[in-house]
């Protein structure tokens, strides 16, 4: 298989860097805390987790019904190279302090153990990166499709939102943690 185009390649790093830095935060999580919910209304780290899976395996199933509908209707090939990494920046989707609200069918219930969300995960990555690659041949910007809080964006904006995403819960996973470490640290009794 060819390099990807540099575009492509770009995201990918970021896609890989952020994906890493959940990875380690997860797995170096201890599994009885990440079980906790530090406030009420507030998610556990597991369930954090859980909603990650959700949204990627979502996104990775609608991008696949996209494309090959716009395949379907002879859309033609991408001839920019440009860069597209900082156009959602306005959104501050990475920011974890940033307000947004997740719809209903995107809330974790039932949330599974850090291994099944974190194989759930790399799954769905496999798949979304496997879909960007095979695409490559048109033009994914002209591929769109309703996000609930960004309206309509591209394909590529798709797969970057999700890498930002991730980067938004992986702060919040540490900050819940730390949370219900100190509330941990308050009911310890006094030796």
């Amino acid at each position: 298989m060819s390099e990807p185009r540099p575009k492509l390649a770009e995201l990918f790093a970021y896609m890989d860097s952020t994906r890493a830095a959940l990875v380690k935060t997860a797995r170096g999580t201890n599994a009885s805390f990440a079980r906790i919910r530090p406030r009420d209304g507030a998610w556990s780290a597991q369930e954090v987790l859980a909603h990650l899976a959700i949204v990627e395996n979502g996104v990775a199933a609608r991008m696949a019904k996209a494309i090959a509908a716009a395949r379907a209707e002879g859309i033609g090939p991408d001839v920019s190279d440009e860069s597209f990494m900082h156009t959602l920046d306005a959104f501050r989707i990475a920011d974890p302090d940033a307000k947004m609200s997740a719809p209903p069918r995107i809330i974790p219930e039932n949330a599974g153990g850090i291994e099944e969300s974190l194989t759930s995960l790399a799954a769905s990555r496999e798949l979304l990166k496997k879909t960007l690659i095979e695409s490559s041949d048109i033009d994914l910007h002209s591929v769109k499709f309703p996000h609930p809080v960004l309206n309509e964006i591209d394909t590529f904006q798709w797969a970057l939102f999700v890498a930002q995403h991730e980067e938004r819960h992986r702060k919040q996973i540490e900050r819940t943690l730390g949370e219900v470490t100190e509330l941990a640290a308050e009911c310890a009794p006094i030796v």
